[in-house]
């Protein structure tokens, strides 16, 4: 099988989950699952991925890391179909405490491109103990192409999103981002994606603003600690 086969959000998942694992580039990694598997490299083939045996072929190809690094990978390439806890069964929604984050790059490893141009959208569940990819939403070209407002059809495909990142967005696109319940935030160019999540974890976890408290489902009493204590 040759890595052309893959699809694009799978081929962005094995990148990101590549990046968790110390010195892993992308082509060996995929060489690493090509031997876990004798069937074709797809989600479902990867949703069968054992732990151990995920070990075992990084090892076999001279990648050592630390078990939290290992789950992590894995916990990335299976994706929403990982059902080994029952937290990871529930919606993306029903976490308390927890927001789910849109960032628009066409790169899985930096922030990259415009709002109204870039071809996919990166959904992350961000808590100030937890962030993980949920979900990789590219940009349908005939779909948007037929919507009568382009800008719209974005929003609409991260609607579930309480904020988002970008490096680049005009006022009327920003103001119909707004409009949806979704907090834009310009972001350098290049910027390491693992950088902003992490700046985003500490907010939360400390002094989250009054407009992303209420979107953690903090209870007003509990959001004037939090302004008391800033």
């Amino acid at each position: 099988m040759s890595q052309s086969t893959l699809t694009r959000e799978l081929a962005l998942r094995i990148g990101l989950a590549a990046r968790a694992l110390p010195d892993t580039p992308p082509k060996l990694f995929i060489s690493v699952l090509r031997a876990c598997t004798d069937q074709a490299l797809n989600q479902r083939s990867l949703a069968g991925l054992g732990e151990a045996q995920f070990q075992q072929a990084l090892n076999n190809f001279g990648i050592v890391a630390d078990i939290d690094s290992i789950r992590a990978s894995l916990r990335i390439l299976k994706d929403a179909n990982d059902s080994q806890t029952t937290a990871d069964k529930q919606p993306a929604t029903a976490r308390p405490s927890a927001i789910n984050v849109a960032i628009g790059s066409d790169d899985p490893q930096q922030i990259s491109g415009h709002f109204g141009s870039c071809r996919q959208f990166l959904i992350y569940q961000v808590a100030a103990e937890h962030a993980r990819l949920i979900d990789v939403r590219s940009i349908d070209t005939d779909a948007q192409r037929k919507h009568p407002d382009k800008n719209v059809y974005r929003a609409q495909l991260i609607a579930d999103c309480q904020v988002l990142y970008i490096a680049s967005i005009g006022g009327p696109a920003a103001a119909k981002i707004i409009k949806y319940g979704i907090h834009p935030i310009k972001a350098d160019q290049g910027e390491a994606i693992t950088q902003i999540i992490n700046q985003l974890q500490t907010v939360l976890a400390h002094a989250p603003p009054p407009w992303l408290a209420k979107s953690m489902g903090i209870q007003p009493v509990q959001r004037v600690c939090f302004e008391q204590e800033s």
